[in-house]
């Protein structure tokens, strides 16, 4: 049985590659693109209706590797606002997009996924991400994300844990980047807190554990930042108090 699990675990992540391959790789570079150029001012929506397209079918294609995927609430997205999310997997980015309504959230991704990643690294220019080196330029990576938070017309989510949860538990927050975002711009706060997906952090853990991938994601908020820059810290560790409060309330309604 175990082997079988595997088997259709493996055949699964197969089955994803091969959509986010064909057809998606050429409705991306030969229709999605193109229009882009033609109508730029539409380009934030193309790229959001693409992206909630492939990532509705990367999410089918591991339902049929046994994943279960459970989606509560609704992200809007129609007004300017910053989201927190907790970082378990690769797929944190794909259930936000389908919880994002109607705008796919940009996000701040490594300077390493900017370029020659296929899919991905356009549709992060796409998205006008803001792109990030924190290990070589670390004050430089908080004011790229301090200007994009500045101009951006919809949303922008941030994962201030920095590096992928091993147990799924919310690590400690890299506070600087969400200062400077608050700091600069009074934005409503939703949360986002996902469970179940930590035991695949990395695309090659889905070889084995796609069947055991039992996932939930909520929403909470909006909440409005203080008013006074000095009481932001408190507010942060406060949102970071509600979600580790929410992940165990999921985790123990996943036991009963």
């Amino acid at each position: 049985m175990s082997l079988l699990l595997t088997v259709r675990s493996t055949l699964s992540l197969l089955l994803v590659l091969t959509w986010m391959a064909v057809p998606c790789g050429p409705l991306l570079y030969l229709v999605i693109v193109p229009l882009s150029w033609v109508r730029p001012t539409r380009r934030r929506q193309l790229v959001s209706w693409y992206m909630k397209l492939i990532c509705r079918g990367i999410l089918a294609g591991f339902r049929l590797g046994g994943a279960r995927f459970e989606l509560e609430d609704r992200l809007p997205t129609d007004q300017p606002t910053l989201i927190i999310g907790n970082h378990q997997s690769l797929l944190d980015i794909v259930l936000t997009t389908l919880i994002a309504d109607p705008i796919v959230p940009a996000f701040v991704p490594r300077i390493r996924y900017a370029r020659f990643v296929p899919l991905v690294s356009r549709c992060i220019a796409m998205l006008g991400c803001p792109i990030v080196d924190p290990r070589r330029d670390p004050k430089g990576a908080v004011e790229v994300i301090r200007q994009a938070a500045a101009h951006e017309p919809h949303a922008i989510i941030i994962y201030p844990e920095g590096h992928r949860s091993r147990d799924g538990e919310i690590r400690e927050f890299r506070t600087a980047g969400l200062q400077a975002i608050l700091e600069t711009r009074s934005l409503p706060v939703h949360l986002i807190v996902s469970d179940g997906l930590w035991k695949a952090p990395r695309l090659v853990d889905f070889i084995f554990n796609v069947h055991h991938l039992r996932s939930r994601s909520v929403v909470m908020g909006p909440f409005l930042p203080p008013a006074d820059p000095a009481e932001i810290p408190a507010a942060i560790a406060g949102w970071r108090a509600l979600m580790v409060e929410r992940l165990h309330a999921l985790r123990g309604e996943a036991r009963g």
